[in-house]
């Protein structure tokens, strides 16, 4: 199902009042149009934060503005703008992002043909039984474990009981090595408390940290459940380019608003940006302040380097925005005569819900209406109406493509999503 994209960026950050910030490091105010939070709908800490544990009523729910009054359009019919960014995808920028992987999420090893000597830092590939008294013991015995030698531990961090890896020093690849040690008194197995035993290693390999080179078909069949490295690159470049693709669609879409927001003319209530800020205060200081207004200033302080004033003059900024594109939206969608399908709307709002940490999309709503679950449900509603319009503008939009290369390996950090449908009206220069 396409992307919602109006929701995405002017929505996004209400679910996630302490968790996002602007490129600034601002958290964003309710909407926070244009920001690069499209697509990046992270739950806060707690799914709906406090203000959705203790629900409210939010002060913009008295309004119930049409963009027909304070709205003039720019002609909207074909739209054009020019974008700018790194579309494609290279070889290189498929070897990038598994290096990136790796790092992510390793270190990964593999048999290191150079060396047959086990020294200090070395880890091992080994396989080994405990016997007490010449008789192997349950739950002693394994093979193919991953031995830090010099910290005593498997590679994930895991200690052993003293002395369990001394003997292993010095050996070879190939090697039986016995190693004598006593399991603490307190050790909570009764039968072996206190006991000496004897760990029978066998030296299969000394190992070496893992890099793109030796990435193999083992690998790609054990991480990525794919038969071949070769199979896992070609995953890896199909993730690639629906990243691509995302955000180049993004891009379209940001430059069609800022259109619209640069050429139409908008007369913004001032009651109702005041009642918008006034409840976005409240719900941040509710999510982050536990409701205690006077924890404000440090709060900001701390995490954001702001002060109480230079942050609500932001707040007031990006809301001014964003209702300024909620307004413009609204009468196109009159134009348009835009009708929202009911089944589509609920499939998509449980969507969001499930792909946000709620278990549903009554659960959801309150964060997009400041801790009103009514209101919530208002809003959000009238956000996917303005998301077919614009949809419909984006179709009649040309869009110049730039593209000044290969996207970099590290651009689908900035998306979290699917890639997002229409491409239709889009050019390449």
């Amino acid at each position: 199902m396409k992307k919602n994209v109006v929701i995405w960026m002017l929505a996004a950050m209400l679910a996630m009042t302490a968790a996002g910030c602007g490129d600034d490091g601002k958290p964003e105010p309710d909407g926070a149009a244009g920001t690069e939070a499209a697509g990046g709908t992270e739950a806060a800490e707690e799914p709906g934060g406090a203000a959705a544990a203790e629900p409210v009523k939010s002060e913009s729910a008295a309004f119930d503005l049409k963009g027909a009054d304070y709205v003039t359009l720019c002609d909207y019919s074909a739209i054009e703008v020019t974008i700018e960014g790194r579309y494609g995808v290279e070889d290189a920028d498929v070897t990038a992002y598994l290096a990136q992987l790796l790092s992510d999420y390793g270190p990964f090893y593999t048999d290191d043909p150079d060396k047959t000597t086990i020294e200090e830092g070395d880890i091992v590939d080994v396989d080994y039984v405990g016997k007490k008294d010449g008789v192997a013991f349950d739950r002693g015995s394994a093979e193919h474990q991953l031995l830090d030698v010099s910290n005593n531990s498997s590679v994930d961090g895991s200690r052993f009981i003293d002395g369990f890896t001394d003997g292993l020093l010095g050996a070879s690849v190939g090697d039986t090595v016995d190693c004598d040690v006593t399991f603490p008194d307190n050790y909570g197995n009764e039968e072996l408390a206190g006991q000496p035993v004897v760990f029978t290693f066998t030296v299969n390999a000394i190992q070496k940290e893992m890099t793109v080179e030796d990435v193999d078909d083992a690998f790609a069949k054990e991480q990525f459940q794919v038969e071949t490295a070769e199979e896992m690159r070609a995953q890896l470049r199909e993730y690639l380019e629906s990243v691509a693709v995302y955000n180049r669609e993004r891009d379209a879409y940001q430059a069609v608003q800022d259109y619209l927001l640069e050429n139409c003319t908008v007369e913004v209530p001032e009651d109702y940006l005041a009642a918008r800020l006034s409840d976005y205060r409240r719900n941040f200081i509710a999510t982050n302040c536990g409701g205690d207004e006077s924890q404000l200033e440090s709060f900001l302080d701390v995490y954001y380097g702001q002060s109480v004033e230079e942050m609500e003059e932001y707040w007031r900024e990006m809301t001014e925005r964003s209702i300024r594109l909620e307004l413009i939206m609204d009468l196109i969608a009159e134009e348009l005569a835009v009708e929202v399908d009911e089944e589509a709307l609920a499939d998509y709002a449980s969507q969001m819900a499930a792909g946000n940490g709620y278990g549903s999309a009554e659960e959801m709503y309150p964060s997009y209406g400041f801790g009103d679950p009514d209101y919530g449900e208002v809003y959000f509603r009238r956000l996917y109406r303005y998301d077919q319009a614009l949809d419909q503008v984006i179709e009649m939009a040309v869009v110049h493509v730039n593209d000044t290369g290969a996207a970099g390996s590290g651009s689908e950090a900035d998306t979290g999503t699917e890639a997002v449908d229409g491409e239709a009206g889009t050019e390449t220069e």
